[in-house]
């Protein structure tokens, strides 16, 4: 049973759904870095480095920056990945009692383990673009966001939702 507002302590089990995500993730990350060395030879000596809004290059650099975007998956995943393991760090927005703590801290934990594999899945399609030196494509920013945003929302009315069970 969870304490009643203090969240220390607390072991939120890892279930199916959380170890698959997990190793979702880390093929992504895995998938991308074997990508990028299996075409290092061949990649110009200018890539893109920085997109605009409607997905088209807007800044190059050099070959050796197509490993900046994998970095940055490797950091959100352990950012991510610690934020999950922590939930005395987690603002619930709804009020924790004993008979709910278990729902609540697990729906959240979802939420967690769904945006982690969002952000891989963003992350990887960027070093691909950038590997190849494609454009994002103007679709790229508005999915990119209703996925990820849509993902809380829909946590967040069930979290609610659990936590009046």
């Amino acid at each position: 049973m969870c304490p009643e507002y203090k969240p220390n302590g607390i072991k939120i089990p890892e279930t199916r759904y959380h170890k698959t995500i997990k190793w979702l993730c880390i093929g992504i990350q895995a998938g991308v870095v074997l990508y990028l060395l299996s075409i290092w030879k061949s990649l110009p000596d200018s890539v893109p480095m920085h997109y605009n809004a409607i997905g088209e290059a807007d800044s190059y650099g050099g070959k050796w920056t197509v490993w900046i975007t994998p970095a940055g998956m490797l950091l959100m995943y352990q950012f991510l990945a610690l934020v999950e393991r922590h939930p005395d760090w987690w603002n619930t927005a709804v009020t924790i009692t004993r008979g709910n703590c278990e729902k609540v801290y697990g729906m959240l934990k979802n939420m967690i383990v769904s945006v982690k594999f969002i952000v891989m899945l963003i992350f990887g399609y960027l070093s691909i673009c950038v590997g190849f030196g494609e454009k994002l494509g103007g679709w790229f920013l508005p999915v990119s966001l209703i996925l990820t945003f849509g993902c809380i929302i829909i946590f967040s009315v069930l979290l609610v939702k659990v936590s009046k069970d």
